[in-house]
């Protein structure tokens, strides 16, 4: 006798994995795999006390091995091994997802909504942003871009699409959509500001909202579902270096030792909504952070996230956090900072 006691829908959240699966078998011990894709991700010998044993935490190990190849997404199953027979789950697909989300829901969720939780974005025009969904197969996705616009020397608002090819695959795989409120004005092809955009793929639907100002602070980073996503903040941000290390003195000269110096950042953001500063509240708890800057793509450590947030309809929202670079190097920036005058100074009263 040999039994798994879980059988897991087709598509399943990393998030609603059960705690603990229940092996029963007759048999004196028992050898249990868990395969995602062709990678056996963890394998041990049980014993079992009373004809079961216990596998405890699947959903670390599935998830732990999505950080490590930076895929949403992986199929997997679990098999037991006794010197007389086997047994396995049938293969499923588990997606990463770091929030709960309602057991039984991967199914609709990924048919109706990209694999983010932000229900609409402000983006600056210069910036980019990516979006990841889940191609279903033998469906067509229809897909274009509606764009508000003002055209010039006008003062009433259109809307304008943009059709793009549809999009249909004959297998279960992940689609990533970068873009960018410049390459969309582009293809208008006409004298207009570019007020905002909704993204169309079949019926997963994402609206932008254009902005002129230039960010502070870009962070690469992955959210909810491990996918990409850039963040934009207007902020303040102070450096603060903190001196922790000894000196010993021989023959007559002096050297540092044991040097735990630590340069960090502190950043405070400008005002932001409920649902921007509560995301990006728990997208700074990710475990792949970045800092986009002229000359490249840092990694960093955030330290420390001081922020009270409140859903009231006149609270000013921010965020506060500290973060260090992940390496002990000191990162220079040759761009001008958005705060130097660049205009010619003529005094009041002259």
């Amino acid at each position: 006798m040999l039994r798994i006691n879980y059988n897991p829908q087709e598509y399943v959240f990393t998030s609603s994995l059960p705690s603990e699966i229940t092996i029963t078998t007759d048999a004196a011990s028992v050898a249990i795999s868990i395969v995602c894709g062709s990678v056996t991700v963890f394998s041990s010998t049980f014993y079992p006390y009373k004809q079961n044993v216990m596998l405890y935490d699947t959903r670390s190990v599935i998830e732990n091995y999505l950080k490590k190849t930076g895929a949403p997404l992986t199929t997997f199953y679990i098999l037991a091994v006794t010197s007389e027979m086997s047994v396995r789950t049938t293969e499923r697909t588990a997606i990463f997802s770091n929030v709960n989300i309602a057991p039984g829901g991967a199914s609709s969720y990924i048919k109706s909504k990209f694999l983010t939780t932000q229900s609409s974005y402000t983006i600056p025009f210069e910036a980019s942003q990516m979006l990841t969904f889940i191609l279903i197969p033998n469906v067509t996705m229809q897909c274009y871009v509606d764009c508000l616009i003002l055209p010039d020397g006008e003062t009433t608002p259109r809307v304008v699409r943009l059709e793009e090819q549809p999009i249909t695959s004959t297998t279960f795989r992940v689609q990533r959509y970068q873009f960018s409120p410049r390459s969309i004005h582009s293809q208008l092809k006409r004298n207009c500001k570019l007020l905002q955009f909704s993204i169309h793929r079949g019926v997963l639907p994402k609206t932008f909202y254009v902005t002129g100002r230039m960010p502070n602070l870009v962070l690469y980073l992955r959210n909810e579902f491990n996918c990409v996503e850039y963040i934009y903040l207007t902020c303040v941000i102070k450096s603060k270096i903190d001196l922790d290390r000894s000196t010993a003195t021989c023959l007559g000269t002096t050297s540092f030792y044991d040097d735990k110096s630590v340069y960090e950042y502190e950043v405070e953001s400008s005002m932001l909504t409920y649902e921007e500063a509560t995301r990006y509240s728990r997208l700074l708890l990710s475990h792949d952070i970045r800092i986009v800057d002229t000359f490249g793509v840092y990694a960093i450590i955030v330290s420390d996230i001081s922020s009270e947030l409140s859903d009231a309809d006149n609270a000013l929202n921010s965020i506060k956090f500290k973060f260090r670079y992940g390496t002990k190097r000191f990162h220079v920036s040759l761009s001008i900072p958005n705060n130097i005058f660049t205009d010619p100074y003529h005094r009041t009263f002259d």
